[in-house]
């Protein structure tokens, strides 16, 4: 009990700290500050409006509130004024504080911080993470609105003080006060901007630690700043009618602590929760920018689709074939086509033959004799099929149609496969008995069907075109495929490659890793139309060899791929990316609408077997 008449009037009253309360402030403030560390961890990835807005408020709660405005409130339970320095009276000073100013100071705690995580997190969603000008100004901002703020509620939290005494202030360390709270604000502000942001609980829990303890340091050392006097007139309140109370810095801390604790439990929750969506929804994503990447390797052409005419085909010797591509162009034989509306126009007049073989050497490319001959055969028998001069037809044949000497060139062509075969009308899969000229193995409609690359090519067109345009040309005959052909190679990664027989020297990719791309347009084209409904008769009959062959052997999740130092790695393929494109299908809308057959139907042809 505060014994006044021992006391002089006007005589400084002395002031001594409790050092349990000042820990208690310390730990109020640890934990609000982890608190609003986890909520904001949220708000990187946050896209939704309503979500956005409600971790704000409940982060600028934890940080405003529950850190600085109980940290400060806790902290001022920790000095208590007893004794006079003139007349040596002793007895304790009650200290009351005037609800409606301490009320107001939370809640300009709560708005200053709210403002101040809005400012360094209220980007786009895709620029959070970027540390640029832009960023560095938010950062300098909230820096600033932060220090001016724990100011402010500081000294208002000081003028709430209500008690037989009066208040003065040392000028020099109010400033000296003021330069600390910039530089702890600074700090603050960069533990909170979002790319630069503690990721784990250990570092928020040293972060929260550090920013605690600066910020009991401001509230320590404004307090210093302040002396108090004795008054015997009745203590005067800021706001007329207001009441004054004394504070318990306990139950504050207690409140604090639970508070911090639900705030932190529940926003997690739902935080993680709309985390998860967010990440399904990058994925989904993910899945249509692949999606999208693939028709456009099939709509579009990657590289410029150069055709000879059948009728110089069938007029070029051996010789003039060899020349390979940069040999003929100078010639004027070949016809360049740059985009798909220009196949589209050639299509309406001419028909294009797309050859499907395999190279027989490792050290001349192309066609050998036999198979040059079979593709003359052909040629010629495509064009009685389809009872059109040879005028009206040209030839796709990878060593005229694919730049051999250009690099960059050649492989842009080489991916384009896919929509080159998707573009033809006829394809002849060439292969009479032969031999390989350097393993001497057997060559053969057999070998032919085991290569990725020519199952690919028929594949494409297929799906496109179905079998009624595709042929089997051998030395003796021409006819359409077997029944069973299209299930046989429509497992296009059970094929061999040449860079696997190598395994993969150097550490070089799988080429098998470079057809996921189209292989996921075809799927999203034939599901899509199958589902609605309506599908093309190549689809459906595509459709049909899916189901017999199942997703993950037509479409593996995973590939091995063994290396030339002697190890098997595994990598991810398709992944779960088919399942996603048939969910992606079936709640598609109207903004992801892609064209799914863009290639003229294949004219009818009758050919017996």
């Amino acid at each position: 009990m505060t014994v006044l008449l021992e006391y002089l009037d006007g005589e400084e009253i002395l002031k001594h700290w409790d050092a349990s309360i000042i820990c208690l402030s310390l730990i109020t403030g640890w934990t609000g500050v982890y608190a609003s560390l986890t909520i904001t961890d949220h708000l990187k990835f946050c896209t939704d409006r309503f979500w956005y807005v409600v971790f704000i408020i409940l982060a600028g709660l934890a940080l405003g509130v529950d850190t600085i405005w109980c940290l400060h409130f806790v902290g001022m339970q920790a000095r208590y004024l007893d004794g006079g320095v003139t007349s040596g009276a002793r007895g304790a000073m009650t200290v009351k504080f005037e609800i409606t100013f301490t009320l107001i100071s939370g809640f300009a705690a709560w708005l200053i911080s709210s403002v101040a995580l809005h400012i360094l997190s209220g980007r786009k969603a895709e620029d959070r993470l970027k540390i640029d000008r832009q960023m560095e100004v938010r950062r300098a901002l909230a820096a600033a609105l932060w220090a001016m703020g724990v100011v402010v509620m500081h000294f208002m939290g000081m003028l709430s003080q209500s008690g037989n005494f009066d208040t003065e202030y040392n000028r020099w360390i109010v400033l000296g006060t003021c330069l600390f709270t910039a530089i702890f604000a600074a700090i603050a502000a960069t533990v909170f901007t979002p790319a630069l942001a503690p990721q784990t609980t250990l570092t928020r829990v040293i972060a929260a630690a550090v920013i605690s303890a600066g910020g009991n340091g401001f509230h320590y050392v404004g307090m210093v700043a302040a002396t108090n006097r004795v008054n015997f007139g009745k203590g005067v309140l800021l706001v007329p009618g207001s009441e004054a109370f004394k504070i318990p810095g306990l139950f504050i801390a207690v409140i604090a602590l639970w508070n911090n604790y639900i705030l932190s439990s529940v926003c997690n929750h739902y935080g993680e929760a709309f985390r998860g969506r967010i990440k399904r929804d990058e994925w989904e994503l993910a899945v249509k920018d692949k999606v999208q990447a693939g028709l456009k390797l099939v709509k579009e052409l990657p590289c410029p689709l150069f055709l000879v005419s059948a009728a110089d085909f069938l007029s070029m010797p051996e010789q003039e074939l060899r020349t390979l591509h940069e040999g003929l162009r100078p010639t004027g034989k070949l016809l360049t086509l740059d985009t798909m509306d220009e196949v589209m126009e050639l299509k309406k007049t001419s028909c294009i033959l797309f050859f499907s073989y395999e190279w027989l050497s490792w050290l001349k490319v192309g066609p050998n004799k036999i198979q040059l001959l079979a593709m003359k055969k052909a040629a010629e028998n495509v064009a009685k099929k389809l009872q059109v001069p040879t005028s009206r037809m040209h030839i796709w044949i990878d060593i005229l149609s694919i730049p051999q000497k250009h690099v960059g060139m050649k492989a842009m062509a080489v991916d384009s496969l896919y929509a080159f075969a998707h573009c033809a009308d006829i394809m002849v899969i060439v292969a009479p008995d032969s031999w390989h000229a350097n393993t001497g193995a057997k060559a053969d409609a057999l070998s032919h069907s085991a290569r990725v690359w020519t199952r690919v090519e028929q594949l494409a067109h297929c799906s496109q075109h179905g079998v009624a345009s595709m042929f089997i040309q051998t030395a003796e005959t021409f006819c359409l495929l077997p029944d069973d052909w299209m299930e046989s190679v429509c497992t296009v990664l059970d094929g061999n490659m040449t860079c696997c027989r190598n395994k993969h020297p150097n550490g070089c990719r799988c080429d098998k890793q470079t057809l996921v791309l189209p292989l996921l347009a075809l799927y999203y084209s034939v599901y899509k139309q199958n589902l609605n409904g309506d599908p093309s008769a190549a689809a459906k009959y595509t459709w049909e060899l899916i189901q017999k062959k199942g997703k993950d052997q037509m479409f593996p999740p995973t590939i091995d791929i063994a290396r030339d130092a002697g190890i098997t790695e595994v990598y991810e393929l398709f992944g779960d990316t088919i399942n996603r494109i048939e969910k992606i299908v079936v709640g598609e809308t109207t903004d992801f609408v892609v064209p799914i057959s863009f290639i003229e139907p294949v004219r009818s042809i009758n050919c017996q077997l």
